[in-house]
Formats: C-alpha cells, structure tokens, sequence
C-alpha cells in the first residue's frame, strides 16, 4: 500500500469516527429529553411547590399527590364574623333549601345541623365549561376541627396524581354528613363524580347532603345587589374585599403554564385565591342562617327592605304563612324607603307591583286560614 493509499484509509477512517461521534451525542441528548419529560413539573423546576405553598408531598397505595394545609384559629376576624362563629353555627335553618334526596326521599331534616358534620368544598380547574376533559387540578375543603378551622387543597403536580388525590378526598369525607358548595351542583360536584368514573373509583357524594349556596343567595340578596358572584356576595355581606387575589378566569391558564415550564411561582394566589372562595362558603352560610333564624325568633331582621321581603318569600316557598305575611308587612311598613330603593333599580315599577301584589295574596291566604 502506498503512502497516499494509507492516508486516504487513515482520513476516512477519522470521518467515520466523526459521524459516530455526532451520532453518539444526538442519542445523548434525545435520551436526556425523554428522562425529562418523564418528571413531573415539580421535579424538573429549581425548586417545588413547597418553597412557594405550605404543604408537603402526601402519599397512598394509588400514588403521590402535593397537600397544603393550613388550621385558622378561632378568634381569627374574617370581614364581620370570626372564624370560631362557622364552629358555633346551627345550620339547621338552612335545610330548607336542600332538594330532594336522590333516592326520593326528600330532604333530610336536621341535616345541617351542626359546621362539624360539614365539609365546605370548591375546585380549580383546567377549564370552566366542564366536561369528561376538564380537571380538577386543585381540590379545597374545609372543616371545623377542635379549635380551628381547617383548608385542605389537594394539588395536581401533573395528571398523574390526579387518582391519589381523589382518593385522599373520598377518605377526608367518610365522617362528613353534609357537603356544602358554591354552584357545586351545576359544576363542581359532577365533575368529580366524572373523575371518579374515569379512575374507577366509586364517588363518595351521593350519600351526603348537598346545599348549594349560590340559590340560596340569589333567593336572599338578589333583588338588593346586581351580582351574586361570590366575591360580589363577600363585599356587599360579609364587608370584605380582597387584596392580592387572581381573577378566577385566569386560573386554567396559570396551571398550564407551570406544566408548562415546571415552575410553581405562579401557582400561590391560586391557592389562595381557593382558600378565600371555602372561607367566604363558610360564612356566607353562618349569615344566611342568622338572618333566617333570627327572623323567625323575631331577634334580628335584615335591614334592608327588599331583603325583607325576599325573605318574606323564602317563608311562603317553606310553608310559613304568617311568618311570610308579617315579614312583607315588615317591610311595606319600610314603604318610603323601598321606593328609593326600587327607583334605582332596572325594572322599578314591575318589580313594587310584583311586591304589593304579593302582599295582597299573603292577606288573602291569612283571612282564609
């Protein structure tokens, strides 16, 4: 072989050990890609959900899951109650508003009794209309325990864990008898019992009585304020208005950016903003059933007249005639008033005629007996 000859060999020998070399590392780096992709958010951000949200990684025989925990003292102010006024609170008044049980039963008197019997429940979600591809990627509960009153937020570092938080959840509600939520019939209650489907898990809602505060509201305060959005029903009722909260609009969009990127900087108003929606539940239902209760005891009546008559008619829908007829009196006897009221609103003159036509009916039914 000649000299050339040789030194053609060596070069092509160099080439070839080139292209596997290049080949060597686009393996490399496709194989380092794949492992990343395997780790969820948490995993692959500088720091976790823990430097940024109270809480720690939980653990069951269905897989991991991230939970936040945090135990509010009882003497802790929230807008015109304490925290410690939702442990105190008799709900029963509230019965009234449960539907029929889904066996047909009716409603089960006494059901809401008592705060500790209850668990108050709201999600966050990947979307807001729902459906079998909408996740529940953060799950809050509160429940009145010893002397405080505690948020669980059952999180979703990736869809994954979605099954071992479901089934944390089923087990926090085994001693619950009554769930109360904020559109949580229309919304947040059938898409977890569509989770459950898809995991095959059994849902543990059907056994528990379900009030949904957001008709109640509507039914008490609607004809008095524009908006019965929870945060509208927080300010105008319970006097508070938040600071450093996130539109709730744009929660879905802040969850896929942190699946996104694996960084959970964003994802802490989010956690607050859903520990505010249960707190504000909470409340909002120890006020309902002070007003309704008080009225009845002839303690306290709201001082609004178009709340006294709303209540007027939440007495008529339960078959309490007189109690029904002596409130609307109440508040005609506010007629001036109500006027001023009425004047401002969309709708004055239909809605003071559908009032004192009302009243006129109630009369009736009490000279009837």
């Amino acid at each position: 072989m000649t000299l050339e000859e040789k030194l053609r060999v060596m070069k092509n020998a160099a080439a070839k050990s080139a292209r596997e070399q290049a080949l060597d590392r686009e393996l490399e780096y496709l194989r380092r890609r794949e492992a990343r992709a395997k780790q969820l958010p948490a995993e692959r951000a500088p720091r976790g959900i823990e430097e940024y949200v109270e809480g720690q990684v939980e653990r069951n025989e269905a897989g991991e899951f991230f939970l936040a925990r945090q135990a509010l003292p009882f003497g802790r102010p929230y807008g015109r109650l304490r925290i410690g006024d939702i442990a105190a609170a008799n709900l029963e008044a509230l019965d009234i508003f449960l539907g029929p049980s889904r066996n047909g039963a009716g409603a089960r008197h006494g059901a809401l009794t008592e705060a500790e019997r209850l668990v108050f429940l709201d999600t966050e979600t990947t979307g807001l209309a729902g459906g079998t591809g909408t996740v529940a990627f953060l799950i809050g509960v509160g429940k009145v325990e010893g002397s405080s009153f505690v948020v669980r937020q059952f999180f979703l570092r990736d869809y994954p864990e979605e099954k071992a938080a479901l089934r944390a959840l089923a087990e926090l509600l085994v001693d619950a008898e009554g769930l109360v939520t904020f559109n949580g019939k229309t919304f947040d209650v059938p898409l977890l019992e569509t989770r459950h489907t898809l995991a095959r898990m059994k849902s543990p809602f059907p056994r528990l009585a379900h009030l949904d505060m957001l008709h109640p509201s509507r039914q008490m305060w609607k004809l008095r304020l524009e908006s019965c959005a929870l945060t509208d029903l927080e300010r105008a009722v319970l006097g508070i208005a938040r600071e450093g909260d996130v539109e709730g609009s744009e929660i879905p969009a802040i969850y896929f950016d942190y699946l996104r990127t694996g960084d959970p900087r964003g994802l802490a108003p989010v956690f607050y903003h859903n520990a505010l929606d249960i707190l504000t539940l909470a409340a909002l239902a120890v006020e309902l059933a002070r007003v309704i209760e008080g009225a009845r005891n002839g303690e306290s009546t709201p001082a609004s007249s178009l709340d006294l008559y709303s209540l007027s008619r939440i007495f008529r829908r339960t078959g309490e005639a007189e109690k029904s007829l002596a409130t609307c009196e109440q508040a005609l006897a506010f007629t001036e008033q109500a006027l001023d009221t009425l004047r401002e609103s969309s709708h004055p003159s239909s809605l003071f005629h559908r009032f004192n036509h009302r009243r006129q009916r109630l009369e009736r039914k009490a000279r009837l007996g």
